[in-house]
C-alpha cells in the first residue's frame, strides 16, 4: 500500500494519476467482488455443513435404532433357545419314562407268557390282577394329561410303527377308555 501512496505522489502527469485512480477503483471493486464471492461460498458452506450434521444426526438414529432392535432380537433369540432346551430336556425325560414303562410292560408281557405256559392263569384273570389300570397311564391326574399320554402310546405302539404291537394297543385303548369313564363321571 505504501508503494503506492508513493506513487501517486510522483505522479508526474494528471493522465498518469487518473490512471492510477482508474486501476485503484478497478482493484476494490474485483476485492469486493472476490469477497463477496468468498462470502457466498462461506454461506454455502455453511450450508453443506449444517445438512451434512442433520444427516450426521439421522445416521446415528438410525445405527442406534437398529442396533437396539438388534439387542431385542438377540435376547429373544436367546429366549427362545432357553425354552427350546427345556423341551428337549424334558423329552428326554418323557422318552426316557415311557421307556421305562414299556420295559416294565414288556416284562408284565413275559411273565404273562410264562404263567399262561404253564396253565397257572387265564387271559381274564392276567388281565384283572397282574395288569392294573395303572401300567400305561400311571402319573396321569387330569383329562388332559390323560390324552396326551393315550396320543403318545398310539405313537409309539400303533401295529403300523417298527416297535408296534396290536395287543398292546387294544390293551391301551380299553385301560384309555376305563380312564376317561372315570374322568367324565367325576365331572
Amino acid at each position: 500500500m505504501l508503494d503506492f501512496d508513493e506513487a501517486l505522489l510522483r505522479a508526474e502527469s494528471p493522465e498518469d494519476l487518473k490512471d492510477m485512480k482508474l486501476w485503484m477503483f478497478r482493484e476494490q471493486v474485483r476485492i469486493q467482488a472476490k469477497g463477496e464471492e468468498l462470502q457466498e461460498l462461506n454461506r454455502e458452506l455453511q450450508e453443506l455443513k449444517r445438512k451434512l450434521e442433520r444427516e450426521r444426526t439421522a445416521l446415528e438414529l438410525r445405527e442406534k435404532t437398529i442396533k437396539k432392535r438388534f439387542d431385542d432380537n438377540e435376547v429373544f433369540i436367546e429366549k427362545k433357545k432357553k425354552i427350546i432346551e427345556n423341551a428337549y430336556q424334558q423329552l428326554a425325560l418323557d422318552r426316557k419314562a415311557l421307556e421305562c414303562e414299556r420295559l416294565n410292560f414288556e416284562h408284565e408281557k413275559n411273565k404273562y407268557r410264562r404263567q399262561k405256559m404253564s396253565g397257572a392263569k387265564t387271559m381274564h384273570q392276567y388281565e384283572s390282577s397282574a395288569y392294573d389300570s395303572t401300567s400305561f397311564f400311571r402319573g396321569v391326574d387330569s383329562e388332559l394329561a390323560l390324552r396326551k399320554r393315550y396320543k403318545e402310546l398310539l405313537k409309539i405302539f400303533h401295529p403300523d410303527n417298527k416297535c408296534g404291537d396290536t395287543k398292546t394297543l387294544l390293551l391301551i385303548q380299553t385301560e384309555y377308555e376305563s380312564m376317561r369313564s372315570r374322568y367324565h363321571e367325576g365331572s
